[in-house]
């Protein structure tokens, strides 16, 4: 495994306590993968839609609507591997909000390359038909009816 440089932060609107991300995060041989030793996550380090090559992440988000969101989960699950949208917690977990800036998405961009500024569905519910998101253009998060499209980053595992 190899460890990634640069810098973590916490939860969205946690204290500025950094936390380097090389002792935080793990990516996997391959670099599709990053393991957070904090939470015991393993995240895509791409969004869906996104493609790992030169290591980096290439191509177009896709962005789906939260039941398109949950149906893409499972089906990258049909390969052996559990994936899942995570819950408002776990998203917010990855937020570095000193990383968000015009243009720029609110994550840690040597551990998540390429993240597009824009809101990620969880599997968070706050009601019929309504579901929380993460924005990543400034780390908030609120909620959205399950129609609305938003990006997808998928995880595993945890403690």
């Amino acid at each position: 495994m190899t460890r990634v440089a640069g810098w973590g932060l916490l939860l969205a609107g946690a204290a500025c306590s950094p936390v380097f991300a090389q002792e935080r995060y793990t990516a996997s041989a391959d670099g599709q993968e990053i393991t957070d030793s904090k939470t015991g996550l393993t995240w895509r380090r791409c969004v869906e839609g996104m493609a790992w090559k030169a290591r980096t992440c290439s191509g177009q988000a896709t962005f789906f609507n939260q039941t398109d969101a949950a149906l893409r989960a499972k089906s990258a699950s049909a390969g052996g591997t559990e994936w899942r949208l995570p819950v408002l917690k776990e998203l917010s977990s990855i937020v570095s909000v000193r990383e968000a800036e015009e243009g720029k998405a609110a994550i840690d961009p040597v551990v998540f390359p390429g993240t597009p500024v824009a809101r990620f569905w969880t599997s968070s519910s706050t009601g019929p038909g309504y579901f929380t998101f993460v924005s990543f253009s400034d780390g908030s998060a609120g909620e959205s009816p399950r129609g609305t499209p938003g990006g997808v980053r998928l995880v595993r595992g945890g403690k």
